[in-house]
């Protein structure tokens, strides 16, 4: 690609944002990263059919539920980088996850394998009934090592 004289690159754009007025917000906009979308109390199926390895979007949210040796959780699908749902614009399998927007890969437990994505993903709560039907709670954010035990 041939740039043309006057043609201002996206670094050099940027560049010039940062330092004019309003450049410490710019700044800290382009690098702080975006939190998980608001997906309220969600039902994630039967404990029994979520075997240890599996990794598995949710339908119509952007979150996802899986097992580990340690038990169950689940984790936000929006992208840190720029708020991509990775269950929509990606893939979602037990070896991690892919942005198809921009690129980000995550492993299974959302933390980030390449970038441009500057956070890993957040984990949520998740609570089983005595029935063994799972519900994962989107509004409640968690430690990235917390499970279900079951």
């Amino acid at each position: 690609m041939t740039r043309q004289p006057g043609n201002v690159t996206r670094r050099r754009f940027l560049g010039l944002v940062a330092g004019g007025v309003g450049g410490v917000a710019a700044t800290a906009a382009c690098s702080s990263g975006v939190g998980p979308a608001a997906v309220g109390d969600v039902p994630a199926g039967n404990v029994s059919n979520l075997s240890v390895g599996t990794l598995r979007a949710l339908s119509g949210v952007p979150a996802c539920i899986g097992r580990d040796s340690g038990g169950v959780y689940a984790m936000t699908l929006t992208c840190t980088h720029a708020g991509c749902d990775i269950g929509q614009q990606g893939s979602v399998s037990g070896a991690g996850l892919f942005c198809g927007c921009h690129g980000s890969q995550f492993d299974a437990n959302g933390n980030v394998v390449a970038g441009p994505a500057p956070q890993p993903l957040d984990h949520f709560a998740v609570t089983v009934d005595a029935s063994g039907e799972l519900t994962v709670h989107g509004g409640q954010v968690v430690g990235a090592g917390d499970r279900l035990k079951v």
